[in-house]
C-alpha cells in the first residue's frame, strides 16, 4: 500500500491533511527554504492533532555537511521531538565532498530519538539525492541506509523532481524491497502520481499561498504558505484512483 504524506509547517496544516486522506506529516518551519527544523511548541501542536508527526531535524539551509555543534543541535532536536510525541524524525547528513552518508552524525540522532522511543522511525531526506545525481550505486545506498536501521528514504531518484526520477525511483523500490521504505519527493504534482504508486509513499506539500495583511517595511513577503485542503483529498484521491 503506497501512503500519503503531506509536508506541512503548522498544526493546521496537520489537521488539513488528517482531515483529507492523509496517512502521516512531516512537521517543519520554512518549506520555502527547503524546510528547518520546527518549534518544540510546534511539534507539541501538531502532535495534539491525531496524525503521524515526522519532524524534520535540519538546522539550516545550505547542504547536508554539518559541524559538529550542528549535530548536536540535532541530536538533541531528535530528542526533543521524539519525547513531544512525534512518531518519527526526518533526518540527512553528508561527508565532506558530499561522497557519503555521514554515518557518525546519522548514528547519534537515530540513537537519541530511540534512546526516548525504540519504536521512532527514521527517515532519511534528500540528501540522498546528491549522492545519486553523483553516481553512487543504488546497492551501495540501500546497504548503507540499512545499516544505520532507516526505516524510510525520501528521494526524488536524484532528478529535479520525483516525475523526472520514476525510473530511477522504481529501481531503487525493487532492489530494497522495502528495507528501507522508498517514499517519492521533490517538486510531486497530481499528474505523477499514478506513475509513482508502486512505491512505498509518496510525499508533497499541497500548499497555496494565502495574503492576510501588508507586511510593512522590513517584514519580508506579505504572502505566506498554508495547507490547501483540495489539493490534499486530490493527491488522496489520485493515490486511490477515485
Amino acid at each position: 500500500m503506497t501512503t500519503l504524506e503531506i509536508a506541512v509547517q503548522d498544526a493546521a496544516g496537520a489537521r488539513t491533511a488528517l482531515e483529507n486522506g492523509a496517512d502521516r506529516v512531516e512537521f517543519c518551519a520554512a518549506l520555502r527554504m527547503g524546510g528547518h527544523s520546527p518549534s518544540l511548541a510546534a511539534v507539541e501542536q501538531a502532535v495534539a492533532v491525531g496524525i503521524g508527526v515526522h519532524v524534520l531535524v535540519r538546522p539550516r539551509g545550505g547542504g547536508y555537511v554539518y559541524s559538529p555543534a550542528e549535530v548536536d543541535l540535532m541530536v538533541a532536536e531528535a530528542e526533543q521531538a521524539v519525547r513531544a510525541g512525534a512518531a518519527g524524525v526526518v533526518i540527512g547528513a553528508l561527508t565532506h565532498g558530499d561522497t557519503s552518508l555521514d554515518a557518525e552524525a546519522l548514528g547519534r540522532i537515530i540513537d537519541a530519538a530511540r534512546g526516548v522511543n525504540p519504536g521512532a522511525e527514521i527517515t532519511v531526506h534528500r540528501c540522498v539525492d546528491v549522492l545519486l545525481e553523483r553516481g553512487l550505486p543504488v546497492e551501495s545506498l540501500i546497504v548503507e541506509l540499512r545499516q544505520l536501521g532507516v526505516d524510510r528514504v525520501l528521494t526524488s531518484g536524484g532528478a529535479r523532481t520525483a516525475g523526472e526520477g520514476v525510473g530511477m525511483l522504481l529501481e531503487l523500490r525493487q532492489i530494497a524491497g522495502g528495507n528501507p521504505q522508498i517514499q517519492a519527493g521533490g517538486g510531486v504534482r497530481l499528474a505523477d502520481i499514478p506513475a509513482l504508486s508502486g512505491l512505498d509513499g509518496i510525499h508533497l506539500s499541497a500548499r497555496a499561498a494565502r495574503r492576510d495583511g501588508a507586511s510593512g517595511p522590513g517584514g519580508g513577503e506579505e504572502d505566506y504558505d498554508v495547507t490547501d485542503p483540495e489539493l490534499v483529498a486530490a493527491a488522496a484521491a489520485a493515490l486511490t484512483g477515485h
